[in-house]
């Protein structure tokens, strides 16, 4: 994995958080980097493409960061926030993955 990537995703990620705060939208990241055998656990639930072994997922290549929106202080699983944030995720370059439609929409996955 090149430093350059992890940079990248820091560097981007930072802006995504200030996007945040000057919308006020407040989120916790719940994924940064994950192990082969949690990225496995993931797959065998049917939640990933990605085996963590063969194949593996940008979080275990220190690319992609899951977070989870609060409300009121109570994480929300649905809601125009994750769609703000990644419509300016995108707009930056990255990959947001509530635009997937297998295995299903990720609306808390940001990748680059």
């Amino acid at each position: 994995m090149a430093t350059s990537d992890r940079i990248k995703l820091i560097h981007l990620f930072g802006k995504l958080i200030q996007y945040a705060y000057e919308n006020n939208i407040d989120f916790i990241i719940t994924t940064f980097y994950r192990t082969a055998e949690e990225q496995n656990k993931l797959y065998k639930e049917g939640k990933s493409k990605c085996d963590g072994y063969k194949v593996k997922s940008r979080h275990q290549l220190w690319r992609a960061v899951d977070v989870a929106v609060l409300r009121d202080g109570n994480i929300i699983w649905e809601g125009d926030e994750y769609t703000r944030l990644g419509e300016y995720w995108e707009s930056l370059g990255g990959t947001w993955g509530g635009r997937w439609k297998e295995p299903s929409g990720d609306l808390y996955h940001f990748e680059v």
